[in-house]
């Protein structure tokens, strides 16, 4: 069933994406370019012209060479930030979100990933528009299942994000009861992210609506002789949320992130841990390009004894 739904999505992309650069017409002469081949491989050159689906560049020992377009996955410009000794930085392949956390930064128009937690938890995330996503998933088991959707947007350009999305995480698929029974979250958020993709924090807050997210106490009324409910403190519906990533190497971030329920009687829950990157090059991904990372979470909270660690991966199409 899994191999089905991906030969769904990939034959979808095949159809409606432009599997060659998008920019290499963009690309001006004298300027120097990162050009990143369907294998994986990367040359980096100085653009002179392009010619009878060859593109023609200088290379850094000042050879002139030329590379078919058709190899070419995606081209870059370089700069200070993507070349470090000689060697091509690719950018953070996976900004979007944290461990768990979303960040305030969005997929852009046709770009989507799949991710999952020890195997067990599947979830995917879909730009509809280069400001619009939607996703969602569950388990093996039906439990729990998850649907989200985020509107992103930049008020700095490369430096300050902000978002507003809708989580809901509940039970679709088995078990009794009605649906307000079945919701366990239904959580608008808004949220806003400072940085870069490679370096940043985001900082946002939610109002979960689900009623089983509350504790409600019920007491009896001697006077009454009757059962009370004690009325909502609404403090106890809001959840503040908090992630950073630190880009330290070609291939490893460090991320944080937690989770902050009830500010007036506080319970935490969250922890750091590190992200691999692998970059992939792929005929079946947006511009041919595409990649998978690796996480690694310490997760804690003060109401638990020790630690759990988390392990989960993604793959972006």
């Amino acid at each position: 069933m899994k191999n089905k739904f991906l030969f769904i999505i990939s034959l979808t992309l095949i159809c409606t994406q432009n599997i060659f650069s998008q920019n290499i017409s963009d690309n001006i002469k004298g300027e120097k370019y990162i050009y990143e081949f369907r294998d994986g491989t990367t040359i980096i050159g100085t653009y002179d012209k392009t010619e009878k689906g060859n593109i023609y560049i200088v290379d850094m020992q000042g050879d002139s060479v030329y590379l078919p377009k058709v190899m070419v996955a995606q081209s870059h410009k370089a700069n200070e930030n993507n070349i470090k000794n000689g060697e091509y930085w690719f950018p953070n392949l996976h900004p979007t979100r944290y461990f768990f956390a979303p960040s305030a930064i969005g997929l852009k128009q046709g770009e989507g990933y799949f991710h999952h937690l020890y195997w067990m938890l599947w979830q995917f995330q879909y730009g509809i528009s280069d400001q619009l996503s939607f996703g969602g998933g569950t388990s093996y088991f039906g439990f729990p299942a998850t649907l989200n959707m985020k509107y992103s947007g930049e008020i700095i350009e490369n430096d300050l994000f902000f978002s507003a999305g809708w989580f809901w995480v509940g039970n679709l698929f088995w078990g009794r009861g009605n649906a307000d029974e079945r919701t366990f979250i239904n959580m608008p958020y808004i949220l806003a992210t400072k940085g870069t993709k490679e370096n940043n924090f985001s900082f946002g807050f939610g109002y979960n609506f689900a009623d089983n997210w509350i504790n409600r106490r019920t007491e009896f009324n001697p006077i009454t002789g009757q059962m009370i409910t004690q009325s909502i403190d609404h403090s106890e519906r809001v959840t503040v949320n908090f992630g950073a990533t630190f880009r330290t190497s070609r291939r490893f971030s460090f991320i944080a992130e937690g989770w902050i329920f009830n500010p007036k009687d506080p319970t935490f829950l969250g922890g750091p841990g590190i992200r691999y990157f692998r970059k992939i090059n792929r005929v079946t991904a947006k511009n041919g390009a595409g990649a998978k990372t690796f996480d690694f979470q310490i997760l804690m909270s003060p109401e638990m004894d020790g630690v759990i660690p988390m392990f989960g991966a993604s793959q972006k199409f």
